[in-house]
This record gives structure tokens, C-alpha cells and sequence, in this order.
């Protein structure tokens, strides 16, 4: 086979001096070098003229393998790994070393954005829930990050880098319905007062209302309106707000709080949050989170609007909720009771239907409904 003319530049001498002190992750060969009477190994790397320089040369067809390899200062069997890699690659667009890992995605299409938006101003829910629905119904596979990112570009959503801490405490949930309800109040934005009952197993808002005052009376107005509905729980979780609960010097001044006379009439069990530890009552809290997000979008719509499975005795004290008007609060409280959970069967299932799936046998006592209470992880 006839022998060609090597560039000077990319000799073997030119290769080592060319490579010396490169920081690039490139495909090396160990060579041998002596200095000052000690032997070195000496690691030689290919950039990506030099891979291009042999793959023009295996197009010609001038030199061997053997030759290339020797120019190049490797092997002959890495000269031919390249060829069979880039045979089907112009010189000029061969990228070497080949980029790693997944390739780099562009911002979202028109497409994309419109679809995030139309389904968040239909369905408000979070991006994970959003990106599973989208591609269910469009075929449009968008990770949930960009589209998280796309609602807080419109102002849809916000960031939350609490989410990303580890959290320390540990996760509980009851196995059966009416094994344990929260409740605590909320104060809405136009000074009222929110309190709710919250089915731990199933996060089913069971019963809620809207006063001018955070009083014990109303919170045992809207138990008894959960309970003629729904029944009667085996315990109550609380906090130790003074609508709930006596401390030592109340109790000494004023006796035991109407609240617990009352769960002690009902005999159902109240169970006391630790102090200036929301978390225990988190289930909760993450609903008070949903009416602080969403309220506003409800007042903004027509007050005139029907709602799915509306039951008009599911709440009391609301001043607008009349006949052909609903009240907004309402409205959301039936769309979180509608609403996929991310807790309730890998997020497909809503607090409405777990509360169902959930319901104890007609056997089983309050004690061992209490004894079936787990803790996840």
C-alpha cells in the first residue's frame, strides 16, 4: 500500500506537544517516557481535529490502520472503534469528545405553553398532577419542572425551596375513615374565620364554616353538622387554641373549655397537637395553603357558576351561599374534595372516593380504630 505524507502537525511528536497540559476528557493511550533516569507513564489523548484527521484518512484509503494509529500514537484497534462510530459522518460535523448524558432540552414551544396554561386555569393543580393530565390528553410529554417553571413565568405559581429541605419529622395517616379528624381555623382575607373539619385517612373536608368570630360555639356548630352526616369520629386532633382547649390557668379560672365538654358528651377522644409544631396537624395546613392560593381565582368567577356534587348542607354560616348563588369558599372546599390527591393512590385518587374505599367495617370498635393508626416514612 503506498505510504502519504503525515502532517507535521499532527505527528506523533506534534500530537504529544499539541495535548501536553490539555484538561479535555478525551479517549488516551499510556506511553513510556524517560527523565532524569526515572521511567513515567505519560497519557496521550485525542482531540477533535485529530479524530477528524483520521476519519478523512480511512476515506482515502491510502493508509493502514497500523499507520494511522502510529501517527496518532494509538492504537490500531481504537482507529478502527472511531472509523465504525464516524464512517457515516462528515469530518466537519464530527463532535468529539461526544457530549454525555441527556441531550440539553430548549425552552418550551407555543405549543407547549399553551397547553400548561389552558389545563392550570381548568383544573389548578400542581405541575406533577399537570404533567401526567396533559400527556393524557394531548400526547405532549412535558416534565413537570418546565412547566412549573412556565406557571411561575405567569404568575400561577410561586417557588418554594422549603419543599427541597429534608424534613426530619415522620409522615402518619390513619388506615380507616372517621378514625381521626383535624380541625383548626383559618382567617380569610376579608377578616372572617375559617374552621373546618379534615378526615385524616382520606383528606375529605367533612364539614367546614365562615364566622365573624373564632368561637369554641361555632366549631362544635360545624361538628355537629359533620357528624349528622357523616358520623361520628373516634378522635379529634386540635391544637391548643383557646376555642379547644384550657390551659392550666384558664382551667383554674374558667374550668375545662366547652369544646372538650362537648367531645367528652359526643365520647369522642381529643388528641393535642404538640406546642408550636404545626406539623402535626399538617394535613390541615396544607389545605389552609390551597385557600391562600385559590381563593381569589373562586371570588373572581361568576358567582353564578354550579358546582359538581354541590351539597348545600355541607357547610353553615356562609352569608352567600343563597339560591342560584355559591359562595366561593364552598366552591373551592368542592374542588379539593373532587381533586386527584397526591397522597391517595399514586395521586390518581380524590378524598371523596378514598373516603369511601376507606370506611371501616360495621365490627370494628373506636379502640381498634385507634390501634390501626400507622406511620409512613
Amino acid at each position: 500500500m503506498a505510504t502519504a505524507t503525515v502532517d507535521p502537525r499532527i505527528s506523533a511528536y506534534g500530537v504529544e506537544t499539541l495535548v501536553w497540559g490539555s484538561s479535555h476528557d478525551r479517549r488516551t493511550k499510556i506511553k513510556t517516557r524517560f527523565k532524569n533516569g526515572k521511567k513515567l507513564r505519560v497519557v496521550h489523548k485525542l482531540d477533535q481535529e485529530q479524530v477528524r484527521w483520521i476519519v478523512r484518512e480511512k476515506r482515502k484509503d491510502v493508509l493502514s490502520d497500523a499507520e494511522i494509529a502510529r501517527s496518532m500514537g494509538v492504537s490500531a484497534r481504537w482507529v478502527r472503534k472511531l472509523w465504525a462510530r464516524y464512517r457515516n459522518t462528515r469530518p466537519e460535523d464530527i463532535t468529539y469528545p461526544p457530549r454525555m448524558g441527556r441531550p440539553p432540552g430548549g425552552p418550551p414551544g407555543r405549543k407547549e405553553h399553551s397547553a400548561v396554561i389552558s389545563c392550570c386555569r381548568q383544573d389548578r393543580r400542581m405541575a406533577v398532577r399537570l404533567e401526567a393530565i396533559i400527556e393524557e390528553e394531548t400526547g405532549i410529554h412535558i416534565p413537570h419542572h418546565l412547566i412549573h417553571g412556565i406557571l411561575k413565568d405567569e404568575e400561577l405559581a410561586e417557588s418554594q425551596p422549603r419543599k427541597a429541605q429534608k424534613r426530619k419529622w415522620v409522615r402518619y395517616e390513619r388506615r380507616f375513615s372517621n378514625s381521626l379528624w383535624h380541625t383548626d381555623y383559618k382567617q380569610l382575607p376579608d377578616g372572617r374565620w375559617f374552621v373546618s373539619y379534615q378526615d385524616d385517612a382520606s383528606r375529605l373536608i367533612v364539614a367546614f364554616g365562615v364566622f365573624k368570630e373564632a368561637t369554641a360555639e361555632h366549631a362544635i356548630e360545624v361538628l355537629e353538622q359533620a357528624i349528622r352526616k357523616y358520623g361520628k369520629p373516634a378522635q379529634i386532633l386540635t391544637d391548643h387554641g383557646s376555642q379547644f382547649y384550657s390551659n392550666e390557668k384558664e382551667n383554674a379560672r374558667r374550668g375545662v373549655s366547652v369544646f372538650e365538654k362537648k367531645l367528652v358528651q359526643l365520647g369522642i377522644k381529643q388528641v393535642m397537637a404538640r406546642v408550636r409544631h404545626p406539623q402535626t396537624n399538617g394535613k390541615l395546613e396544607r389545605f389552609h395553603s390551597e385557600i391562600k392560593q385559590h381563593l381569589k381565582s373562586f371570588e373572581d368567577e361568576s358567582a353564578s357558576n354550579t358546582v359538581r356534587n354541590a351539597d348545600p348542607d355541607g357547610h353553615v354560616g356562609n352569608p352567600f351561599h343563597t339560591a342560584g348563588m355559591t359562595d366561593p369558599v364552598t366552591r373551592l372546599v368542592d374542588w379539593y374534595n373532587n381533586l386527584p390527591h397526591m397522597s391517595l393512590k399514586d395521586g390518581k385518587e380524590t378524598p371523596a372516593e378514598a373516603y369511601v374505599r376507606k370506611q371501616a367495617p360495621k365490627d370494628i370498635t373506636a379502640e381498634e380504630m385507634e390501634s390501626h393508626a400507622h406511620a409512613r416514612a
